[in-house]
């Protein structure tokens, strides 16, 4: 992986390299200048069906499976697209044949198998119970591939694991303190009146990321939650570590062994077996690269490389392309303005498909205000990869769609 990396950048630098101030303007990502193809398309304009692909795997209701296999064509393309809808948010499900799509205004969701095939519809807000059953904020679970209505709207979420257990938020305060969660786990609803905030699971569904924010002052009304969160050992119900002073994205490493946390202008990044918090002054979070190093953004609007740990510089040069790789080497690249540039072969060399002219977005700043540049809030970034690294979703600019994209990493365009 750090060979990847290193290929990337464009400047080494020194130790005595300092971040400078992050960057507070903070608007909408933009998009790269036009740059047709040979043939003049839009690369994503036309929307491909997989030839000979009408199924991916699911499981009826008696649990046997349909399809052994997740299909996925030969080739990189788009294969659909799908409505959002008004503060809409998508999540894969933990074996990446669906992908659950929310419209949080509506209070409506609705799955996809990966090719963009309507599979059901639900009346409120759900979560990946796990791979074929899903939970909403009553409690209810459902199997996938049956549509129901009904259950809670307003103040209600699921913030669930993919592996049996969630968290569901069942009442919210009228200011900007935790809400109020019970627990499904042990395979039954458990009503505990608990007031912490979930903002996600680690990788594997064991360890939750359990709030403390503050409710108080101008400050938590203007920007939102601050505070200390916790990393959760679920099973045991042990805190294993915590960051101290969050407001902003987190993400876990790959392994699932540190967290890296938005610390309003600052980024801290969390080591769970040890509990030491390495802080890094004016740093914004991006994302991780690999297990040891996190991309950030710089003020100049530059991206950069910290190392996640002591021993690690805390800024290792300038780098060319931002990358969100997937399980198979593939990788999607995005430049340090946030435009996306392409998707790379597991080679490190070939474009398997321009993005340059897609219309598309990565949501960079997800936990910030796009008026004031501001924080507002934190939340676990979402994965644009599905978990086995074949499939690819993004938001349109205007955030009114998703685009679904097959992703082949050892063919061409």
């Amino acid at each position: 992986m750090v060979s990847r990396i290193s290929w990337r950048w464009v400047v080494p630098t020194g130790a005595a390299a300092l971040l400078a101030a992050v960057v507070v303007a903070a608007g909408p990502l933009g998009l790269a200048d036009a740059r047709p193809t040979s043939a003049g398309v839009d690369p994503v304009a036309t929307l491909n069906t997989p030839t000979g692909t009408q199924v991916v795997a699911r499981r009826t209701s008696a649990g046997v499976d349909q399809v052994a296999t997740l299909n996925t064509p030969t080739g990189t393309q788009v294969v659909a697209r799908l409505p959002l809808g008004l503060y809409g948010t998508y999540a894969w499900s933990p074996d990446g044949a669906y992908l659950l799509v929310t419209d949080g205004d509506q209070y409506k969701t609705r799955v996809y198998d990966r090719f963009g095939g309507f599979v059901s519809e639900f009346g409120s807000i759900e979560g990946w119970l796990d791979s074929t059953h899903l939970i909403d904020g009553a409690g209810y679970v459902a199997d996938v591939s049956t549509s129901h209505s009904g259950g809670p709207t307003a103040n209600s979420r699921v913030v669930a694991n993919g592996h049996g257990s969630a968290a569901i938020i069942v009442a919210v305060p009228a200011c900007t303190g935790d809400p109020i969660i019970d627990w499904y786990k042990n395979g039954g609803y458990v009503k505990a009146g608990e007031k912490a905030t979930p903002f996600g699971w680690s990788p594997d569904g064991k360890r939750l990321l359990l709030g403390h924010m503050s409710c108080s002052g101008l400050d938590a009304e203007m920007y939102g939650w601050k505070g200390p969160v916790d990393i959760v050992d679920f099973a045991a119900g042990k805190v294993l570590a915590t960051a101290p002073d969050v407001r902003g994205a987190m993400a876990f490493n790959p392994s699932g062994t540190r967290l890296a946390a938005g610390s309003d202008n600052d980024l801290e990044i969390l080591d769970i077996a040890t509990g030491r918090v390495k802080t890094v002054s004016n740093a914004r979070l991006l994302g991780w690269a690999d297990d040891d190093h996190v991309y950030c953004l710089t003020s100049g609007g530059s991206l950069a490389l910290v190392g996640a740990t002591a021993s690690l510089p805390d800024w290792n040069g300038i780098v060319l392309y931002w990358a969100i790789d997937s399980t198979t080497g593939a990788s999607l690249d995005i430049a340090a303005t946030g435009n996306l540039v392409r998707i790379l072969g597991a080679d490190g060399k070939a474009t398997l498909l321009d993005l340059g002219s897609s219309g598309l977005v990565v949501d960079r700043d997800l936990t910030f205000d796009k008026v004031s540049g501001q924080p507002r809030g934190s939340w676990l970034v979402p994965a644009q990869w599905s978990p086995d690294g074949r499939m690819l979703v993004l938001k349109s600019a205007d955030g009114t769609s998703l685009a679904l994209i097959s992703v082949d990493p050892a063919g061409g365009q």
